[in-house]
């Protein structure tokens, strides 16, 4: 660009230059001369040159402006292009929560509660030594431990340990749980985890009637556990002379669910 700057100039002054000899010499002299005509012919040349660079600085002129505009376009275009994905996100997100947490809502809005806090699933793990999961939520949203965690109506666990922003949960199938539990009117026993995903019914004496595919159902006899929420199914059925033995099958498959609810210790349901 400094480079056609600079023959611009030079051929500004060659054209100056000749254009004062011609001048000077229609001043004094009023015949055409041989100076004069040489002068012209001297000057088309610099005219032609000086036609072409002005117009070409002034299509490059224009053309810089016109890429300027375009990337400015481009700009806006791309900044409007992220937020549309950001609204996008979003949308997609709150369709996600709202598929999600369907099932909770329509069974909360079946049966009063009292107050309860959903919660989402930030981990879940089954082994030897324990059965746990993550959820989201701890003392900032004054959740305490033993506050029992459910999904619909099946109980999923209690809390065990809280966090400033997140909750571990003992699973019913851990061997920290102890539910007492009841099968059809009176026939009152103990599930126990026994980690692994393994869950056990104990105590229930051997002439009490139980079959493969009966609903287990918390009793509320115990200290933590309400009444009336589902801890499992009879899976399988030992009996000696003095007990039945049950393996029992948790009612839901726990490690596809994404939400819970947690039962806070003020709650209504647990007085």
């Amino acid at each position: 660009m400094v480079f056609r700057q600079e023959i611009r100039f030079w051929l500004l002054r060659i054209f100056y230059i000749s254009f004062f000899f011609f001048i000077f010499h229609r001043f004094f002299f009023t015949s055409t001369g041989f100076i004069e005509k040489t002068a012209s012919y001297m000057m088309y040349p610099f005219l032609k040159v000086q036609t072409t660079v002005s117009k070409s600085i002034q299509y490059q002129t224009e053309h810089k402006k016109l890429v300027e505009e375009l990337h400015q376009e481009i700009n806006t275009l791309n900044i409007q292009k992220e937020l549309l994905k950001q609204r996008i996100a979003q949308l997609e997100a709150q369709q996600i929560f709202i598929s999600q947490t369907r099932e909770l809502v329509e069974f909360n809005d079946r049966f009063d509660l009292g107050k309860m806090s959903l919660s989402r699933v930030l981990l879940q793990y089954n082994t030897a030594q324990e059965d746990v999961l993550f959820i989201d939520g701890g003392k900032n949203r004054n959740y305490q431990k033993d506050d029992i965690v459910i999904y619909k109506n099946a109980l999923v666990g209690r809390i065990i340990e809280v966090y400033p922003w997140y909750s571990k949960v003992a699973a019913i199938t851990d061997q920290r749980c102890k539910i007492s539990s009841v099968i059809g009117v009176d026939a009152y026993g103990i599930s126990l985890g026994k980690n692994n995903n393994v869950l056990e019914l104990n105590f229930i004496p051997h002439y009490k009637v139980v079959h493969v595919g009966d609903l287990v159902i918390s009793s509320g006899h115990g200290l933590l556990f309400p009444q009336g929420f589902v801890v499992g199914v009879v899976e399988s059925i030992k009996t000696d002379l003095v007990s039945h033995y049950i393996k029992l099958q948790t009612y839901f498959d726990y490690s596809k669910i994404e939400y819970v609810h947690v039962i806070t210790k003020n709650s209504s349901i647990l007085h």
